[in-house]
This record gives C-alpha cells, structure tokens and sequence, in this order.
C-alpha cells in the first residue's frame, strides 16, 4: 500500500522533503500558505552559500558532501544552473569562531582547504581590506546556490502542490494521511508548541561596485563569512551581475513574526551594512540599488530539529535551521524521506533530536535516528 504523506511548507525544507518522498513513490502533498518560491519567508534572496569546512561543527561536514551531487542531480533533471562553484573564505582572527571552526573541520575530515595569513589574504583577494590579525580559511569546496531556481526545480519534481492554503493543524492532516512532516520555518511556533523558537528579522543589501569591478567576480572573489570582535558576524557574496554585491548580517536581528515582520527597510537598517562595507572591502560604495527581509527560525543552541515529534511518532519536524539550513535542503529532504518510510535514518542526526527541548522522546524510536 502506497503510503500517503503531507508536508507542510513549501520552502527549501519542504520543498526537498516532497521532491525526495516523490522519488521513492510517495503519495505526497505539499502544503504552502503563499505559492512558492516566494519571498515570504526563508529561501529567497537570489544567493545562498554553501561551504564544506563548516565552523558550526565538524559533524555537519558528511551531510554536506552528500549535499553536492543532490544539488547537481537536481541541476541535472531540472536543466537550470543551481550551483555556482566560488569557494569561501572564512575571515577572523586566530580565536575566532569562523576560522578555528572552519579550521577544524577541515582538519578532521581532510578538505580542500588552505589557511592564509594577513599578507596572503591582501595579495590574493584585494577586493578585501585586511586588518591587522585577520586569516582566513580558504574553502575550495563552496558556492553559491540559487534558492528560488532551487524550490522551483524540487516542486516541479512533486506531482502535488498545494498552494495558497493554510495548513491551521496537525491534527486535522493526521486524520488524512498517514504521516506529517512539518516543514513550516517561520511558522512553526503555529504549528509546534514543545521547540523554544526564535524567529529573526534579517535584512540584505546590494551594494553598488564603485571601482574594481573584476575583484569581485565569482571566479576571483569566492563567496565570505566574516567575524570580527566589533562587528559580530557579516557575509557577502560574489557579483552576479557585474555591478552589485550583496551583503548581510548573520543574526542580531529584531525578533518577529511572519505577520508582524517589517517588510520596509530603512537607514537604520542600511547604515550598519554600509559600516561593514567600508570598513572591511575595498571599492564598495555605499549606494544600496536593492534589499530584501528574510527572517531566520532560531533553535537556542543554533543547531537544527530534525526528528519525530516526542508528542506523536507520525509526526517529523524538519526545520527551525538557525539561519544556516538551505545549503543542507537535498539532504535533510532526504533524511525527512528516510524517517518517514524507514523509521529511522544511518545519517548522523544525533545533533538534530527533539529531546534536546521537548521532556520525553517516542518511546522506543531512538534506535535507528543515529
């Protein structure tokens, strides 16, 4: 008997979930209150990056290199360019999170990595201002993903989308289906009561090239995460276009709601992203030709929930991504798949279980999560 699966969201999350259910002939709806892609809610914004020496934790490093050729299968049957190779850089000082992180990643799991010192990261990337105690990590192994190609292409693969409609219960979908994959980002909260969530406004800007246009081409200026003790943390990615950069903080966002987010930005929100410009890149101006808001779903240890509910084993949350999750899509969509018609995963998710927050886990279903 085919089984029959709702997700709801229909996001990068669960947009993966459904083309990876679909794959194994899943009788699968996906349900998404707005009609993806969209710029609504998290897996918008025309750039992600995705980096292998992962600073958040050498144990992410697997699932990533199972992320690669899922995104370029992707590529393939869908016939649109996805994924940009840029590689990344992680810049900081000796102690800082990104570059001790990103360091130690590289180190246990054998990447394609270079360290480089400050003199070294002034010659190589002069698109950069570089101060005193700056290094970098060098990650040949990164990119650029393009997230709303990236939804779109997984949708077409999900013979049912449902658009335009809110999914208001659990409850009500168990009644339907036979599991319940809840893959809502900002939504969530609605949705989960037991996981203490976050949610972040975030905001981009694309800074006009002032000069030295060429620094900052994809195939030169390979995609950044920056960290410095004054500034916290920002990235940027690469031109795409010829004359723009876009820019962002990661986290220290106002805290949000999808129906209270302010969608207008202003010269508060602008100004700290033109500080970080001039202090930290070389012929960037500080002219914004666009911006967007997204919103991150933060856990309150920044790791991912992907699990069974402890409240209902046919139930499987797979969001609440902390702000780094779209470059993991193909491969946490696949591991959603894997627990809905395994009942459990060989992937590594011991970091990502519910009984991180939630009092009791399902009563023998933790066998198989690891």
């Amino acid at each position: 008997m085919t089984l029959r699966v709702a997700v709801v969201g229909g996001g990068a999350m669960g947009a993966a979930t459904s083309w990876r259910l679909a794959k194994r002939g899943v009788d699968v709806v996906c349900f998404d209150r707005l009609s993806p892609p969209h710029a609504g809610g998290s897996s918008h914004g025309e750039s992600r990056i995705i980096r292998t020496a992962y600073f958040e934790g050498a144990w992410y490093v697997p699932l990533l290199q199972e992320a690669f050729p899922l995104w370029r299968e992707l590529e393939a049957i869908s016939g649109r360019q996805i994924l940009t190779m840029t590689g990344a850089l992680m810049i900081g000082d000796a102690s800082s999170e990104v570059v001790a992180g990103a360091s130690a990643s590289a180190r246990k799991h054998g990447l394609d990595a270079e360290i480089l010192d400050s003199e070294a990261l002034r010659q190589r990337f002069p698109g950069h201002l570089v101060h005193d105690g700056d290094m970098a990590v060098l990650d040949r192994q990164a990119g650029v993903l393009n997230p709303e190609a990236a939804v779109a292409a997984m949708l077409a693969e999900v013979p049912q989308v449902v658009r335009d409609t809110e999914v208001k219960s659990i409850s009500e979908l168990r009644s339907r289906f036979d599991a319940v994959v809840v893959a809502a980002g900002p939504w969530t909260p609605e949705l989960i009561e037991w996981i203490p969530l976050r949610v972040e406004r975030q905001v981009h800007g694309w800074f006009s090239i002032a000069r030295d246009a060429d620094y900052f081409a994809p195939d030169r200026f390979p995609a950044f995460v920056r960290q410095s003790r004054d500034s916290g943390f920002m990235y940027g990615i690469p031109s795409l276009d010829g004359k723009t950069i876009k820019l962002g903080r990661h986290h220290d966002g106002e805290t949000t709601t999808p129906q209270t987010i302010r969608r207008r930005v202003d010269e508060v929100d602008i100004d700290p992203l033109r500080l970080l410009a001039a202090t930290y890149l070389r012929g960037v101006s500080g002219h914004v030709t666009r911006t967007l808001t997204c919103m991150y779903t933060n856990t309150p240890d920044g790791h991912f929930v992907v699990d069974f509910s402890p409240e209902d084993s046919r139930v499987i949350v797979i969001s609440a991504c902390s702000g780094h999750g779209f470059k993991f899509a193909p491969v946490i969509g696949d591991i959603a798949a894997d627990l809905v018609c395994d009942g459990g995963t060989k992937r590594d998710i011991s970091g990502f279980a519910a009984s991180r927050f939630a009092a009791s886990h399902v009563p023998g279903d933790d066998g198989d999560h690891d």
